[in-house]
């Protein structure tokens, strides 16, 4: 009789311990899925930025080849000093794209410093070319050939 009650108590001891695995088999479950759910929204939100930035780059093609349209009317060496300005320009754009490719693989700690990098570069890009842009509107253009010779 005391075997018999001594192996019952020792089912009954066991019967809680099974019982206490499953919570904490659940709450590893729901831990990992709540951990690919956030890798795979960390994921979104790079690609997303990076789509981002990568659209106002390809503004700025635009916008600098405007600024290099408009300094060919100049002469001289205001017409060279623009021309290096915006090969500066470019040159920054095109570093920008690049940290860019640095974003889709880095961890969540180095994306947010890479990010605040990109951000910052974009802003005195952009304030680079506001500058630029301002100086070309007062800087007077070239006469013409047919001006320059009707004087």
């Amino acid at each position: 009789m005391k075997t018999l009650l001594s192996i019952v108590f020792g089912f009954l001891l066991l019967i809680p311990a099974c019982s206490r695995n499953e919570p904490g088999r659940v709450e590893a479950v729901s831990e990992e899925q709540s951990t690919t759910a956030n890798a795979q929204a960390q994921q979104r939100e790079r690609e997303e930025y990076v789509k981002s930035i990568q659209a106002k780059l390809d503004g700025y093609d635009k916008k600098l080849d405007g600024l290099g349209v408009r300094a060919a009317t100049l002469s001289g060496p205001a017409k060279d000093d623009f021309r290096n300005i915006i090969e500066q320009l470019r040159i920054q754009k095109k570093s920008i794209a690049s940290r860019l490719d640095f974003v889709k693989d880095a961890s969540p700690g180095a994306f947010l410093l890479i990010k605040a990098d990109v951000d910052s570069t974009l802003a005195k890009l952009e304030s680079l070319y506001q500058d630029v842009s301002k100086k070309l509107d007062v800087t007077p253009a070239s006469p013409s050939k047919n001006q320059q010779k009707s004087h």
